[in-house]
């Protein structure tokens, strides 16, 4: 075979077949390693009412013991997970490990930490719920696994609402701010710097 037919048929083979030496890295893993409530870095903003008309019980700060305070790990990662799945990126979430394989390591790439701070919360609470709204600061930590040191803290702001009265009402609007939260780190391009660019959404099968 001629010089030139050797070529043609290294370009034909690589163009049916990936060549070994333009292999895609395999996509970075991002994990969610441990989220904290702070309560005691600045006054609470906000008031606590009650009742169906909501009458004025005075400030909210004040309601809440001044600690900082690991919060429960598999619902924050499901909000986690959830949330960054939906913007196409890769993420492990620990709590889906139903038969916890090498559930004492961590697997993600990138492990992310978050600080949450209560800065102004708005409740109304009665027999029929809550309802309001939460407006939380979260300093957010990357910590690169490979090079086992944080390589970015930066802070959001994000808020959640909840309009009508609900028994899950606080829940859920403190879930929204803190999915809102996330949605700033994503959009300010953080997490795409470690992990890569998001893959995008399937198409509906029509």
């Amino acid at each position: 075979m001629t010089k030139i037919g050797l070529s043609l048929a290294c370009i034909l083979l690589c163009g049916a077949a990936p060549c070994l030496a333009q292999a895609v890295p395999a996509a970075k893993t991002l994990e969610l390693s441990k989220v904290i409530l702070d309560t005691e870095s600045g006054a609470i903003k906000g008031k606590l009412r009650g009742g169906t008309l909501c009458i004025s019980n005075g400030p909210i700060d004040g309601k809440f013991n001044k600690q900082k305070r690991t919060q429960d790990y598999e619902r924050y990662d499901t909000l986690f997970s959830e949330k960054v799945k939906a913007a196409g990126f890769n993420v492990y979430a620990p709590s889906h490990d139903m038969f916890g394989q090498d559930a004492d390591k961590s697997r993600g790439d990138y492990l992310v930490g978050a600080t949450m701070r209560l800065d102004t919360l708005n409740l109304c609470d009665s027999v029929k719920g809550q309802k309001g709204d939460v407006t939380l600061v979260i300093e957010w930590q990357i910590y690169d696994r490979a090079a086992q040191k944080v390589v970015e803290t930066i802070t959001t702001q994000g808020a959640g609402e909840q309009v009508l009265f609900s028994n899950t009402g606080l829940t859920d609007m403190w879930n929204k701010a803190f999915q809102t939260n996330l949605v700033a780190l994503i959009d300010r391009g953080v997490i795409q710097k470690y992990v890569g660019a998001p893959t995008p959404a399937a198409k509906p099968k029509s």
